[in-house]
């Protein structure tokens, strides 16, 4: 808890300074599979079943599976409920979205029953591999400090005339706006606010949408209907743009001119990238399957707009100051990644398979992009500071009930902070069912609740204090595709 709290404080130092942050290094290397509708109710372990597309986009061998032509079509519909408690206030939002997560098509080729190569198969499908949309409100009473402490905290030895220059988009708006002014005592002149130094309503509303998907391009091989290869390359797509508001006003009763003030934040972050996968599934005997899959580091190149507005009411007087746009064209490049994973066969009656993920989150990096010569290495020094190992475990099952399919499935996703830290972990639990419409034609349902839990300081209080945010997350996703196989 106190290396989470300590990470989010120096988070907070780095996106004062500029939009890229080690915040936004974790958030774009995690990976959330949302694909077909089979692999989801599976808990998205599928490294060494294979015959999917999801399971192709874990280990591109799992292409090799198929013997059959396909083409598939996944919707869903997600509900995400995010709780918050703030010095005991209890409050929440939810967002839904409707999203097609999965489309694509699986050409397979017999090429002998008596030579080692049996199949050849090409795929291109797309796969949503994080979802951005988010609500998240909490409320409170700070009973030690204010935001605008913050500011005051970073003023000191600067002139009213260097505060543009210096700092144009969160203390100058405020000083625009009055929220901070210079004031007089008999030591000589100092930066003062009207806003109350605590006993003052805080509240923080963010409200994202978007995605980070990829467009996969596949080939698999089948080698004596025993050694599976495939490899694949990846075009990725980021997009994720919102807001962030914080507000502060005054408790009911308190005699102050200050009325209340808004800090708004408008983010856009725009990225196209790519990967490579390779990978292997061996069945080592008729009730064993082995996998393994490489992944490389995806490489961005980032497009990202950042604005802010701060609004003051102060004597029943509304000011507003906008901060200039900001933009930044930067290269991103995520971890690599390590899958290995089991399958066991339990005759015709099902299976039971399990997927083990390595990645390091602290080997993220920022790089600039051409013409730029912004130095990054404070911020990748943060990352590997404050990132590091993690695994993720993924279980899973399929049951056959007469031509039907039922599947359970759950998920461990490690905290980005190092193996054995908690914070920032996640936890699935998902089920599915399969239902033919014909020997060529099959529905596939799924049902997936997503748990997390997360603490946020809305700003760096010094020695004054402030309570984190808990933040407890409760995804629902239902999904359902449309399968034909030719």
């Amino acid at each position: 808890m106190k290396r989470t709290l300590t990470t989010i404080t120096a988070l907070l130092f780095a996106l004062a300074a500029f939009a890229q942050s080690a915040d936004d290094a974790c958030l774009f290397s995690q990976t959330y599979y949302q694909g077909t509708a089979k692999a989801l109710g599976m808990g998205n372990a599928m490294g060494a079943v294979g015959g999917d597309m999801t399971a192709a986009s874990i280990n591109p061998a799992g292409l090799g599976i198929y013997r059959s032509s396909e083409v598939t079509t996944t919707f869903s519909l997600m509900d995400n409920y995010n709780a918050s408690t703030y010095y005991g206030t209890q409050d929440g939002a939810n967002k839904f979205r409707f999203s097609i997560p999965n489309v694509g098509f699986v050409g397979t080729k017999e090429k002998s029953n008596y030579r080692p190569l049996r199949f050849v198969q090409f795929g291109i499908w797309l796969t949503r591999t994080n979802d951005f949309n988010q609500h998240t409100l909490s409320r409170g009473i700070n009973p030690t400090s204010s935001k605008i402490d913050s500011y005051l905290a970073r003023m000191d030895g600067y002139t009213p005339n260097e505060l543009q220059d210096a700092f144009p988009y969160d203390i100058y708006p405020a000083w625009n706006t009055y929220l901070i002014d210079l004031y007089q005592d008999e030591e000589g002149p100092y930066y003062g606010s009207p806003v109350p130094q605590g006993n003052i309503w805080q509240a923080q509303e963010n409200e994202f949408k978007g995605r980070n998907e990829a467009w996969t391009f596949a080939g698999g091989f089948n080698y004596f209907d025993k050694l599976y290869l495939g490899l694949s390359l990846d075009l990725t797509h980021i997009k994720r743009v919102g807001t962030k508001t914080f507000t502060e006003t005054p408790v009911s009763g308190t005699e102050t001119d200050f009325n209340e003030w808004h800090f708004k934040e408008d983010l856009s972050s725009r990225a196209i990238g790519v990967n490579a996968k390779v990978g292997l599934i061996y069945h080592a005997n008729s009730w064993l399957r082995l996998g393994a899959a490489f992944h490389s580091p995806t490489i961005y190149s980032f497009d990202e707009k950042w604005q802010t507005e701060t609004e003051s009411q102060i004597v029943m007087v509304t000011r507003k100051s906008l901060s200039p746009e900001s933009s930044y064209e930067y290269i991103f490049i995520s971890p690599l990644k390590w899958v290995g994973s089991l399958a066991f066969i339990l005759d015709q009656r099902g299976m039971i398979s399990l997927d083990a993920e390595y990645t390091n989150y602290g080997a993220a990096r920022f790089r600039t992009a051409a013409d730029d010569d912004f130095d990054y290495t404070p911020t990748n020094d943060l990352i590997k500071e404050t990132y590091g190992r993690t695994l993720n475990f993924r279980l899973g099952s399929e049951w056959r009930v007469s031509d039907s399919y039922l599947r359970v499935g759950v998920g461990y996703y490690g905290s980005p902070f190092g193996l054995g830290e908690t914070g920032g972990s996640v936890k699935k639990a998902s089920c599915g069912l399969s239902v033919p419409v014909s020997k060529s034609i099959s529905f596939d349902f799924a049902y997936e609740l997503t748990y997390g839990k997360s603490y946020q300081i809305l700003y760096d209080a010094g020695d004054l204090g402030i309570e984190p945010v808990t933040q407890k997350q409760f995804k629902n996703l239902v999904a359902t595709t449309f399968k034909i196989r030719f």
